[in-house]
C-alpha cells in the first residue's frame, strides 16, 4: 500500500487552519446541538405516530414518513441527546424507538426479521442491511445512554439480520441489500463496527469473530492502495470505484475501536493513514469543509465522528481541527438563519429541507458538544467510539 501524496496532505492541512481560525463561534456547540433536535421536533416529527416526515413544507402526494436511512441518522441523533440532556430528550428517544416497530418486519418471507426500508408492514422484501447496521450502532448508544437492557436486546436481534446477508460469494461480504446483486463498503465497514460495538457492551465473542472476518474481506476486496475504500463489487467481481466519506468513516471506526479494546498498534496506524488519506481526498481548500466531492452533510458527520473518535485515543489536533472547521461551515454556510439547514451550501430560495441533511447536522453538533469550539481541550472527551 502506497503513501497518500504528501504535498496534497499538507495542502489540504493549511487550508483547513486558515478557515478554522476565521471561522466565528456564535454559540457552543450544545446550544447548537439543542437549537437543531428542537427544530427538528417541531417541524418534522409526527407525534401521533412516533414518526418523521422526510421533507417539509409536507408535500401531501409524497409517503408521509421517511426512510429507514434517514430514520437512523435520526436515531442517533436522540441518542446523542439523551445521553447528554435525558431530562429533555430521554421522552423524544423512547417515543421514536416505538415509532420504528412499524419499520420492523416480525414475519419476513425468509431469513431473521430486520428494518423493512419503509414501514410497509410483515413479509416485507426491501430491506438494505446497511440500514440494519445503522441501527445496530444507534441502539447500542441508546443502551449506553439509558441503561435499558431493550435496547441492547434490540441491537442483538438487527445484528442477527445484517449477519445473515453474508455468503461464500466473493469468498465472504455482506449484500447491500435483499436483492443480493453487490456487496457494497458501506454494508461491511459499518457491520465490522456495529460487531465490535456488541462485543465492547455485550462480551460476545461471537461478534469479536464476525467484526475481523468483515473487516478483512473489505480490506482485500474494496480498499484501495491510498488506505481509502470504493462503493461496491457486484457478483462478477466488477468494483465501483467512488469513494465516499462514510465508507472509510467507518473502517476508522472498527480500527479506533480495535486499538481500544485489545491494544492493537496497527490498527491505530491504519487508522491514522485511512483519516490523513481522508483528509487529502476530501478537504475542500476553499472553504475548509469535507464537501469536496460530495456537496452536502449527508454522508461526511460519519467521517467526522470517526476523526472525533481518533483524536481521542491520538491527542492529534488536526483531527479535532477538521470536524470544528465541517460544523462551522455547516453553520455559517448551510444553516438557514430561519431554522434547520438546507441540503447543501448552494441551494434555491425555495428549496425544502430533507430530514437527513437536518439529522446530519444535529448529529455533527451533538459529536462535539464535549469538546470546545476552539483551542486545545485539556482532557480527553469521555465518549464510547
Amino acid at each position: 500500500m502506497t503513501i497518500p501524496n504528501a504535498a496534497a496532505m499538507i495542502a489540504a492541512m493549511s487550508a483547513l487552519s486558515a478557515v478554522l481560525t476565521a471561522a466565528p463561534a456564535h454559540a457552543d456547540y450544545r446550544q447548537k446541538a439543542e437549537e437543531q433536535t428542537d427544530y427538528i421536533q417541531t417541524h418534522f416529527y409526527d407525534a401521533k405516530t412516533y414518526r418523521y416526515r422526510s421533507r417539509v413544507p409536507v408535500d401531501p402526494k409524497e409517503l408521509p414518513y421517511d426512510f429507514m436511512w434517514a430514520n437512523g441518522v435520526q436515531f442517533t441523533v436522540l441518542a446523542a441527546a439523551a445521553h447528554e440532556n435525558p431530562k429533555k430528550y430521554k421522552t423524544a428517544l423512547y417515543e421514536f424507538t416505538h415509532g420504528l416497530e412499524s419499520y420492523w418486519d416480525p414475519k419476513p418471507k425468509s431469513g431473521p426479521s430486520g428494518y423493512n426500508a419503509y414501514c410497509s408492514g410483515p413479509g416485507g422484501t426491501d430491506k438494505y442491511y446497511d440500514d440494519n447496521e445503522w441501527l445496530v450502532l444507534g441502539l447500542v448508544e441508546a443502551y449506553e445512554a439509558t441503561k435499558n437492557p431493550n435496547f441492547l436486546k434490540k441491537a442483538r436481534a438487527t445484528q442477527k439480520f445484517v449477519l445473515s446477508g453474508w455468503d461464500s460469494k466473493l469468498d465472504g461480504g455482506v449484500y447491500w441489500k435483499l436483492d443480493r446483486k453487490s456487496k457494497n463498503t458501506c454494508s461491511n465497514t459499518p457491520a465490522s463496527a456495529a460487531a465490535l460495538r456488541l462485543y465492547q457492551v455485550g462480551h460476545d465473542k461471537a461478534q469479536l469473530s464476525w467484526a475481523l472476518k468483515i473487516r478483512k474481506w473489505t480490506k482485500d476486496k474494496l480498499q484501495d492502495s491510498d488506505g481509502l475504500y470504493w462503493d461496491n463489487i457486484d457478483l462478477k467481481g466488477k468494483v465501483e470505484k467512488t469513494k465516499w466519506t462514510y465508507n472509510t468513516g467507518l473502517a476508522i471506526r472498527t480500527d479506533v475501536l480495535l486499538y481500544q479494546m485489545q491494544g492493537d498498534k496497527k490498527a491505530l496506524a491504519e487508522a491514522r493513514r485511512m483519516a490523513d488519506a481522508g483528509l487529502a481526498q476530501w478537504t475542500d481548500p476553499k472553504t475548509g469543509s469535507l464537501h469536496k466531492t460530495e456537496g452536502s452533510a449527508l454522508f461526511t458527520h460519519l467521517f467526522c465522528e470517526s476523526l472525533l473518535r481518533l483524536y481521542d485515543v491520538t491527542r492529534d489536533i488536526k483531527y479535532l481541527d477538521a470536524v470544528r472547521s465541517e460544523a462551522a461551515f455547516a453553520y455559517e454556510h448551510v444553516r438557514d438563519p430561519d431554522g434547520g439547514y438546507w441540503n447543501e451550501a448552494k441551494h434555491k430560495p425555495n428549496e425544502r429541507k430533507k430530514l437527513i441533511e437536518n439529522a446530519a447536522a444535529a448529529r455533527l453538533f451533538w459529536l462535539l458538544t464535549p469538546y470546545p469550539e476552539t483551542g486545545t481541550p485539556a482532557k480527553a472527551a469521555k465518549k464510547t467510539v
